[in-house]
């Protein structure tokens, strides 16, 4: 349960330049989280090189709390952070612009609204308000890497009981990695462009207590947390790698608190469906690769170089196996009215070095995408299959589909789903998942 505390609204975008301040008081009478959602643009534009972004500057009783990265440009979106855990007491709330972090050729933000939202401990929430880390911004190819590139988006969260503990594990959304997975890859492995990683994970007794904390380090290694907090008892974190790794030994000086908005169930939906919830980050990241990653122009069908990220089909599905630790992949193909062949998801199921195109990630549910012509509509669509691939178990179960396109503006259109399972067999490999009559 949330409950809003204190609401400034009516600024009409009250305009912030370097030297100057927006500023708010308000009273706290129960101790508490304080979330704080400002509805915020700036004269900047994601796509165009040293005009990324305008930064603001928070601070809290004229101490500093953290930046907020405006990645939104001149459209009018709700910024979502943390202050911290905060005890009962007056306190001043404090906006600066900040020209050292903001883009060169950036000189202004506008804030139209702010509210302020208590998360009491009798809240169900209150715990995994908690446990949720600063994060520190990376600072390796500039002090400032996270005001122009890979900026974190937003973090989501999943539990796991037993029964005597739970798991809190959070997540951050990235708008890119400049390392890891080679960006042509990402839409047919992962179904994004975005960076999505595991950055902290606490195991709690039944008292609440913490009984093991850990983080994901440099190249994926699994490691314990020293323990050191900030803002009222936050594990600290620092983005260590182009690849959204963290450790907790802060080089950088600019962080986020980021609430966690989202409860991921593993178990019933895909990662992508956070970004379903927030579709603003299929733009941020499309926006991103416009910007950084040469889009191939002509579009090639038969190519996996990156395209225009309107000209893809984005599925979500899932496979089920008998042996979950074996890696099994399957292929997602469609076929076009008047066109022969099929296009593939995983271009026939290629390898690129040690790359392979098709996901064999450690999640039942996960996503893809199928390049296709440019302006292809789902009424152009034939058929959509589900193919299995060699190299897993020999069955697997694809129990649900759902797929759409991005329109101009790069967000989700309505999607076009099936609920029926299939069972795909190396010898039956192909199975329809969507006609174009719609079964």
């Amino acid at each position: 349960m949330k409950r809003s505390i204190f609401s400034l609204t009516g600024l009409h975008w009250k305009e912030v330049r370097s030297g100057e301040s927006v500023e708010a008081e308000f009273e706290l009478h129960q101790a508490g989280f304080v979330e704080m959602n400002t509805v915020a643009r700036s004269e900047s534009d994601w796509r165009v090189a040293d005009y990324e972004a305008s930064v603001l500057r928070l601070t809290l009783n004229g101490e500093y709390n953290q930046d907020c990265v405006l990645f939104y440009g001149d459209r009018a979106l709700t910024y979502t952070r943390l202050l911290g855990a905060l005890e009962p007491g007056t306190y001043r709330l404090r906006f600066d612009f900040n020209g050292e972090l903001s883009s060169p050729q950036v000189r202004r933000a506008f804030i139209d609204s702010v509210e302020l939202v208590l998360i009491a401990g009798d809240s169900e929430l209150y715990e995994i308000y908690r446990h949720a880390p600063v994060l520190y911004g990376r600072n390796l190819y500039s002090p400032h890497d996270s005001r122009y590139t890979d900026t974190p988006l937003l973090m989501f969260y999943l539990t796991e009981q037993t029964e005597d503990s739970r798991m809190i594990e959070y997540q951050i959304m990235f708008s890119h990695e400049d390392e890891g997975t080679p960006t042509p890859l990402l839409m047919s492995k992962w179904g994004r462009t975005t960076d999505i990683e595991w950055v902290y994970r606490v195991v709690l007794d039944v008292d609440g207590n913490v009984r093991n904390a850990e983080f994901q380090g440099p190249h994926h290694k699994t490691t314990a947390h020293q323990g050191r907090t900030l803002m009222g008892g936050h594990p600290v974190l620092q983005v260590a790698t182009a690849n959204g790794m963290v450790h907790d030994d802060v080089t950088s000086a600019y962080r986020f608190l980021f609430p966690p908005v989202h409860q991921w169930r593993p178990q019933q939906e895909p990662r992508e469906r956070v970004m379903d919830a927030y579709p603003f980050t299929y733009q941020v990241t499309a926006w991103e690769m416009l910007r950084q990653f040469p889009i191939e122009n002509p579009h090639t069908l038969n190519s996996f170089q990156l395209a225009d990220l309107r000209n893809y089909l984005y599925v979500q599905t899932a496979k089920r196996t008998n042996d979950p630790k074996v890696k099994t992949s399957i292929d997602i193909q469609v076929k076009l009215k008047g066109v022969n062949g099929w296009f593939s998801g995983s271009f026939g199921d290629l390898k690129h070095g040690n790359f392979r195109c098709a996901y064999d990630g450690p999640y039942s549910q996960f996503s893809t995408t199928v390049k296709l012509p440019p302006g292809t509509s789902y009424a152009e669509i034939e058929e959509i299959c589900a193919v299995w691939l060699p190299g897993g178990e020999e069955q697997v179960v694809v129990p649900e589909f759902k797929a759409m396109f991005l329109d101009a503006d790069y967000l989700p259109q309505p999607a076009i789903r099936s609920a029926s399972p299939v069972t795909l067999t190396k010898e039956q490999p192909r199975q329809t998942l969507w006609q174009g009559n719609g079964r």
